[in-house]
């Protein structure tokens, strides 16, 4: 059985995005640091160690790069939802997803926080696959965390109500794939919505501690 983990909001410039978010929610948010200098990471905490990352590639950036110019191609018309992510409670269960997958457990840099340390990523099925076996079919990948205490959607929030769950995720993928990709017991337990459109995420509704219900709604990006 697996966990929702955290979804990703493409945005052209992140102060604006991160704005809009903001007065569309009114979920609090902090600085999440950046991605090799060159994607910019704000956190929205969703509740039950789920967040939402919105990001935009930083102006120093080196466009050249081949990952920068897939994500600044993606969100060129505006914000776009990039993709969706579970979370394994252990490291066996990401290696059965791996091996699933045709793919492996890999181990790499994540972002660098605003006091400079640096976040380890463990995912499956592994950098260049999650991409293709994954996110252009509205599937997600995976995440593990060794260490709980870690994940983002406990870090300290402000400027708004903190969310404390998702209550609704309205995603576009063939259901009986999406069933077995995840499979059932993790399937009939998320908050899922099998919409039309688009491979991808189209929106996320949350509880905020306030209890109100407040939905994010964007196009998911084309992939």
């Amino acid at each position: 059985m697996f966990h929702l983990d955290h979804l990703c909001l493409g945005v052209r410039d992140l102060n604006d995005g991160v704005r809009r978010v903001r007065e569309e929610t009114g979920l609090a948010h902090y600085d999440g640091g950046a991605f090799a200098a060159s994607i910019a990471n704000t956190i929205f905490p969703l509740g039950g160690d789920a967040y939402l990352e919105v990001e935009a590639v930083m102006a120093t950036a080196d466009k050249r790069d081949e990952g920068v110019a897939w994500f600044d191609q993606a969100v060129a018309a505006g914000d776009r939802w990039m993709f969706w992510s579970l979370r394994a409670d252990t490291l066996e269960e990401m290696t059965d997803v791996a091996q699933r997958l045709g793919g492996e457990v890999a181990r790499r840099p994540g972002r660098t926080q605003p006091d400079g340390t640096q976040r380890i990523i463990t995912t499956a099925p592994g950098p260049g696959r999650a991409l293709d076996t994954c996110w252009r079919r509205g599937l997600p990948n995976w995440f593990y965390r060794e260490d709980p205490a870690t994940n983002p959607d406990r870090g300290a929030a402000e400027h708004g109500e903190r969310g404390v769950a998702v209550t609704r995720l309205e995603i576009s993928a063939d259901a009986g794939e999406l069933r077995e990709h995840i499979g059932a017991e993790t399937f009939d337990r998320l908050p899922l919505e099998i919409v039309p459109g688009r491979p991808g995420v189209h929106a996320v509704t949350v509880r905020t501690a306030a209890g109100r219900q407040v939905t994010l709604r964007r196009d998911p990006a084309d992939l």
